[in-house]
């Protein structure tokens, strides 16, 4: 039964944010370094606010757990975060744990969750937000970000809210700027004689001479599904018929739908053909990004939020996924990343709520001041001046932002926790290049019609 989208809000604001954000909030680097100057350190204690010395007192002990598997994140908890909070915050003893990412955050937030052991701050996510808010364990931050004023440094303060009107997390509004391209060494594909691709049917092909040149054609993390569930499921279907992607979306459609099959279908060619490293259903995104950095794969399928990383070496290039069917075109439709439930956000039971919140908006702050120093775009004003981007960034956004349709992410937007997890298992299936498109559409259609993310 088709219910009523959750998303159509978040989608019809994208335009919007992606206008302001471009325009209000270009503030960036030159270098894809974070940069050393003192900037980082007054604009995230100017956002901790007053905080009183605690040099007579016994310091309140706040715990945070947050993404710690990629390169990104790294940077900011070790040249943002950790360099200013002690002088950000006089009265806290922050305790950092990792989280890992992926399905392995989403099971030890609800393990702790279940156990009554909720950090005072946490990343949050749409996988695991909903027993989260279902056990009262996740907290309004509307009125504190309000009355503090840190919710006037958003171009689109909107585009924070949940569909029933609250804000449960905060971000340094660059989510909408990261969607899935193919990264690939231009040095690698100019020795093996292969042409960037327009169509799939192409990329199939440009495939196999690699593959016959002794290089991995392609590697992207499969581990728990990773690649399937965030983006090359959506990616297949919406180069095939990206109305029948959104529709999906926004619960219009159900997997039996021709366009969706066929989707699946692509990714099943895909690890049959041996576009992939073998063992791919359970290379994680560690070993994927090395593979790519160290040129044993020719091409990587990824989000943009590696793309200042990767500008490094400037042997690495980037085209968007091509075309199956004349429905699609790369410079019309786009899958965009973000949800308003990504990002910082503050446990219902901790004993310090204020002081809570305001180390949730530090740590916002401390993202938009990374992403801002790599050149990308973001919607969380920092105060700092723009300045340049790279070329690779600039060669993004000159793509990027004029893209009329825009599609809101399959996984962060329409999936519970139910049936989030069965998309990791299914999509993990599917690397393999041993289960069918249709033992894929069969439990997905199952899992689909109880998924309750679309229930009032």
């Amino acid at each position: 039964m088709v219910k009523a989208s959750k998303v159509m809000g978040t989608v019809l604001l994208t335009g919007t944010l992606l206008v302001s954000a471009a325009c209000g909030n270009g503030n960036e680097s030159a270098s894809n370094q974070p940069s050393d100057s003192t900037t980082p350190a007054a604009s995230m204690e100017s956002s901790a606010g007053n905080v009183e010395s605690a040099s007579n007192e016994e310091k309140i002990k706040m715990r945070v757990i947050t993404i710690t598997t990629d390169e990104n994140r790294n940077n900011i908890m070790e040249k943002f975060i950790k360099p200013n909070i002690a002088s950000a915050f006089p009265n806290l003893e922050v305790e950092f744990e990792p989280g890992g990412g992926g399905e392995d955050m989403a099971n030890k937030l609800k393990t702790l969750n279940s156990s009554g052991d909720m950090p005072d701050v946490f990343w949050n996510d749409a996988g695991y937000f909903t027993p989260l808010k279902s056990t009262g364990s996740i907290l309004d931050l509307t009125s504190h970000i309000t009355t503090d004023g840190f919710l006037g440094k958003y171009s689109v303060p909107d585009a924070l809210k949940h569909v029933d009107g609250k804000i449960y997390s905060l971000s340094s509004g660059a989510d909408t700027y990261f969607t899935p391209v193919i990264f690939y060494h231009k040095d690698m594909f100019e020795q093996a004689g292969v042409k960037v691709p327009t169509t799939f049917d192409e990329l199939i092909q440009i495939s196999k001479t690699l593959k016959s040149k002794d290089m991995v054609p392609a590697v992207t993390p499969g581990k728990d599904g990773w690649g399937p569930k965030l983006f090359m499921l959506q990616q297949m279907i919406q180069i095939g018929d990206p109305q029948a992607m959104s529709d999906l979306v926004s619960n219009k459609t159900d997997f039996n739908n021709p366009s969706v099959k066929a989707g699946v279908a692509r990714i099943e060619q895909l690890a049959k053909e041996g576009v992939f490293p073998d063992g791919i259903a359970n290379l994680d995104y560690g070993p994927a990004m090395e593979m790519f950095t160290s040129k044993r794969a020719a091409m990587l399928w990824m989000f943009t939020w590696e793309l200042p990383n990767l500008a490094k070496d400037e042997s690495v290039d980037f085209f968007p996924f091509p075309s199956a069917s004349d429905k699609y075109d790369p410079t019309q439709n786009v899958q965009f990343w973000g949800s308003p439930l990504n990002g910082y956000a503050v446990s219902a039971k901790t004993k310090h709520p204020e002081e809570a919140v305001k180390l949730a908006e530090y740590l916002a702050m401390a993202d938009a001041l990374y992403f801002e120093s790599t050149g990308a775009p973001i919607s969380l004003n920092t105060g700092n001046e723009a300045s340049e981007r790279s070329p690779l960034m600039q060669k993004f956004v000159d793509w990027y932002n004029p893209i009329p349709n825009k599609i809101a992410s399959l996984a962060l937007n329409s999936l519970d926790a139910r049936t989030s997890a069965e998309m990791s298992s299914q999509g993990a299936n599917l690397l393999t290049g041993e289960y069918s498109t249709d033992k894929f559409i069969a439990a997905m259609g199952k899992i689909w019609s109880e998924n309750t993310w679309f229930d009032n």
